[in-house]
């Protein structure tokens, strides 16, 4: 704590004053639950306190979208309207790659223009990650590509690819834009940094609803979606990396006499360059962590084919598609990460021609052009037959059934003491403890840990979700989280320390970590469902393995960033290997593993949102059940609800990392 570090005797009474109000608030907490009785309206918030802000929003939005109009036209025509023109690029893509063309004439007849054929559309994509990533990247491509046309995916891939596409260039143009004005504008950067944090943070199903009254059931709508998610990112990457320029650049453009545009386009921006490209990773990444999400507004592609498949319990086709997800979103992964990381090449040559200068793009438009050609006499070139086609379907549910019949006594035993003896105990204990002890004892640890600020806005948040109605499913959404945030950490805490003491663990460790975390989130669902079914309890295990790897690799980071010199001092002075972990290395790596902790209830708040596909039944469930009801305001109140939670475990995991890292002598991060 911040104050606990000023040396002399006030400080020290300060810190104690704080520590001293967490207890009183826990013996008040302590007390209401001994005097409140069962039914007592500190334990159940009585219905005639609730503000009925949620349905008054539902009547207000629908309102605005579709009776409010200006000139005899309403914002739902108008949005409609855009959509049709956002649409365009998007079904060009999907035509050129998948669809083709159709031109109706006035006379009824119908030009149809047939797709590029799929040979075409592999040799460009493995050319491009060849040139950009070499040849490791390339086979990965070829071989994933080739993947989506032998499993009777093509189709559907190149949907998806389509939309990522369109999706990921609409939040990198958005977002360097707001990354520019929150970099000029202190005050704008104020203001935008909040409403990124609650971007983020809303689960995705809670904005669902108004986007599809605005732009309808379409994938345009889909695609609005994603772009809400995936663009705050690449803002706030923006405005820290222009922040991050060094003064000599500016001022040397400055000098040169550029104006304010030039000197933004010409040199802030090139010179923030790789920075800016990182950000355009995790755009690629969080987009594909929305499409199956976008698939429920009519997204199609892959996520339809797994949505499909997770409804109808076809496991074997939802596993083939998320295997297809899962291929894409590491292909484009590594290739957007070369690009990312490759250093620009300053030398200056002489002129060419620019067929000399790009020849790789010239093979590429001639190999187009003849497999064009030779597709209007060879069909398989634009359609790969489909008996050619394999499936693993029958596989996968032959599986399922397998380790179902096999290991059903081992699954049951473990599922069921795990509900009866940890997830049952503390869920019936937060829903019984008195509202008025859980937020007073929230509200005097962020005064311990943060101060006024933090403490008024874990107490504002808190009460939003009380005085909503949503304080029981508030309830049983923190008990998913914290229990799966505790064995997530169980897991991931000695897995962390054994990468980071051993060069060989973290050669083992550090390319599966890598991987789960380029898995799209739902993707998880697919192997929990095929093994244990549906339930609270198949969200734990979700939430857990799309949690693991932020804890991993901040603990194996904290581990291996302790400062030689201080490991040096423990060897001389004739610790043993516990002696050193223990003493030493854990206490510097403490601060590190804090924001360990951290990424990981984020992670696990981030998956908490899809689990309501699998029935859990907390604030995530009445955003699903929003969508369906078609409630904006109640899918936003409740999302609302579990961005505030995600919010103060942010701040308050976040500013105990900053005071330790204070206590260290080390500047927080």
């Amino acid at each position: 704590m911040s104050d606990v570090l000023l040396t002399g005797s006030p400080a020290r009474h300060i810190g104690k004053a704080k520590y001293l109000l967490v207890a009183m608030s826990v013996l008040f907490a302590f007390l209401v639950h001994l005097v409140a009785g069962p039914e007592s309206w500190a334990r159940i918030y009585p219905e005639a306190w609730v503000w009925t802000i949620a349905q008054s929003l539902t009547v207000g939005v629908k309102y605005v979208v579709n009776d409010l109009s200006v000139a005899g036209v309403t914002l739902a025509e108008l949005t409609r309207g855009l959509a049709g023109i956002i649409e365009l690029p998007m079904l060009a893509l999907q035509g050129a790659l998948s669809e083709g063309f159709r031109f109706y004439q006035a006379d009824g007849s119908v030009i149809k223009i047939a797709s590029l054929p799929w040979p075409a559309v592999m040799f460009a994509v493995v050319a491009f990650a060849w040139r950009a990533a070499g040849i490791r990247v390339a086979l990965l491509s070829f071989l994933s590509l080739a993947y989506f046309v032998m499993f009777d995916l093509w189709q559907p891939s190149m949907l998806t690819l389509s939309s990522v596409l369109v999706a990921v260039f609409v939040s990198f143009v958005l977002g360097i834009m707001l990354g520019i004005l929150g970099y000029r504008s202190a005050r704008a950067n104020a203001v935008l940094m909040p409403v990124y944090d609650v971007m983020q943070t809303i689960p995705t199903f809670s904005y669902l609803v108004p986007v599809l009254l605005l732009f309808g059931f379409n994938p345009v709508a889909a695609m609005i979606a994603t772009v809400i998610y995936a663009m705050p990112p690449m803002a706030r990457v923006t405005t820290l990396a222009l922040q991050r320029v060094p003064a000599n650049i500016g001022d040397f453009a400055t000098m040169s006499g550029s104006s304010r545009r030039q000197k933004m386009w010409m040199v802030m921006l090139p010179a923030a360059r790789q920075n800016l490209l990182i950000g355009l990773n995790q755009i690629i990444m969080l987009t594909f962590a929305m499409v199956i999400i976008a698939s429920v507004i009519g997204a199609g592609g892959l996520g339809g084919k797994v949505y499909q498949g997770l409804k109808a319990l076809r496991i074997g086709n939802a596993v083939e598609a998320g295997i297809a997800i899962t291929l894409m979103a590491i292909m484009l992964d590594q290739i957007s990460r070369a690009i990312a990381l490759r250093r620009p090449d300053h030398l200056v040559d002489q002129p060419k021609p620019l067929f000399q200068r790009y020849p790789l793009v010239n093979i590429t438009l001639v190999v187009t052009l003849l497999l064009v050609v030779l597709a209007q006499f060879i069909p398989a070139l634009h359609l790969y037959p489909k008996s050619a086609t394999i499936s693993t379907g029958s596989f996968w549910n032959d599986a399922v059934l397998w380790v179902s019949d096999t290991y059903y006594t081992q699954i049951k035993a473990v599922r069921e003491a795990t509900i009866t003896y940890f997830m049952r105990p503390v869920k019936s204990f937060l829903l019984i403890l008195p509202w008025p002890g859980f937020i007073a004892v929230v509200t005097a640890v962020s005064y311990a840990i943060g101060g006024r600020r933090l403490a008024l806005m874990s107490l504002s948040l808190l009460g939003f979700i009380l005085i909503t109605g949503y304080w029981q499913g508030a309830m049983v959404s923190l008990y998913l989280v914290a229990i799966s945030v505790v064995l997530t950490l169980i897991l991931a805490l000695p897995v962390g320390i054994w990468a980071g003491l051993s060069t060989r663990a973290d050669r083992v460790v550090t390319p599966i970590i890598d991987t789960l975390q380029t898995l799209p989130s739902f993707v998880y669902l697919i192997p929990v469902v095929m093994l244990v079914g549906v339930g609270e309890f198949a969200g734990l295990i979700a939430i857990i393995a799309y949690s693991l790897p932020p804890g991993i690799r901040y603990t194996k980071q904290g581990i291996q960033n302790v400062v030689k010199s201080s490991i040096d001092a423990a060897d001389m002075a004739g610790c043993t290997q516990r002696q050193k972990l223990v003493n030493v290395q854990l206490p510097h790596a403490l601060p590190d593993i804090m924001l360990g902790i951290n990424q990981t209830i984020m992670f696990a708040f981030g998956m908490l949102v899809i689990t309501a596909l699998v029935g859990t039944r907390g604030l995530e469930h009445d955003t699903l059940v929003a969508i369906s009801k078609v409630q904006p305001g109640e899918g936003i109140v409740a999302g609302l609800g579990i961005a505030f939670l995600s919010i103060i475990s942010d701040r308050l995991i976040g500013q105990a990392s900053r005071n330790l890292q204070r206590q260290a002598g080390r500047r927080p991060q």
